[in-house]
């Protein structure tokens, strides 16, 4: 299992085998202002991703650590090192630095502060990595399934002038990390294309929405994470025959 930004969250908790978890706490819990709040904008804390290991009570489901070190299944978090510009892969983590690489891993440029980790300050792997079936490849899987939160027709805008001179100026210290956020809808559609073309020879197998998500990045209205969550879990259900015959071969 490997996961970037929100989906190493995700991942992590397939690992330790506590399916809904992340529905759960994005359900029930979005309105928690300790957990998302604008009002903590100024301190680049909208979202406290401390929130996501703390105990809050009966209604909680806390993560589950030893289901997680007793899985057959590896993890991957994949961050972005600011010094580098570059992926920064944090492979089995346990402990405080299992908490340290997810929460570099979706910590948003721009809203969320750097976070500190074995590898140096680190910020959303998706700056440097959005689609990580290369990581795969690397770690010698030859049977990759790709799940995307994107439909197959998506293709992200190339970086507006505003959006360069504020990676310039944000990041003006971490000039390689500047350069990997402004040439990422570059780098994201490449991998697009590459992936598309792998699951069109059988290459891989890939999962994607069928038609656009239309959800804000931190949403408010709990019926529409509901709905989404429920349209993910039918159409998932709808791949799985078509997986299990790739992964068979």
């Amino acid at each position: 299992m490997i996961g970037v930004s929100a989906g190493s969250l995700n991942g992590v908790n397939f690992v330790s085998k506590q399916y809904g978890r992340a529905a759960n706490i994005n359900i029930n819990h979005r309105h928690d202002r300790h957990y998302i709040s604008m009002t903590r904008v100024f301190k680049k804390e909208i979202i406290n991703l401390d929130y996501l290991f703390e105990d809050h009570g009966y209604s909680w489901q806390n993560f589950n650590e030893t289901a997680y070190k007793r899985s057959a299944s590896h993890f991957t978090a994949v961050a972005t090192s600011l010094q580098s510009g570059k992926v920064a892969l944090f492979t089995d983590p346990t402990g405080d630095e299992l908490t340290q690489a997810l929460k570099a891993s979706s910590s948003m440029p721009f809203l969320s502060n750097p976070q500190e980790t074995s590898q140096g300050p680190c910020l959303d792997g998706g700056i440097a990595d959005s689609i990580p079936y290369d990581i795969a490849r690397q770690q010698g899987y030859d049977k990759i399934v790709v799940v995307r939160t994107r439909d197959v027709k998506y293709r992200k805008k190339p970086s507006s002038r505003a959006v360069k001179e504020l990676y310039h100026r944000v990041y003006k210290d971490y000039p390689a990390f500047a350069e990997a956020g402004i040439n990422r809808p570059l780098v994201y559609n490449k991998q697009v294309a590459e992936i598309n073309r792998l699951a069109n020879e059988g290459k891989i197998y890939d999962i994607a929405p069928k038609k656009p998500v239309k959800i804000k990045r931190v949403e408010g209205n709990v019926k529409k994470i509901r709905k989404l969550y429920e349209r993910g879990k039918k159409e998932g259900e709808e791949y799985l025959p078509g997986m299990l015959r790739y992964l068979e071969k």
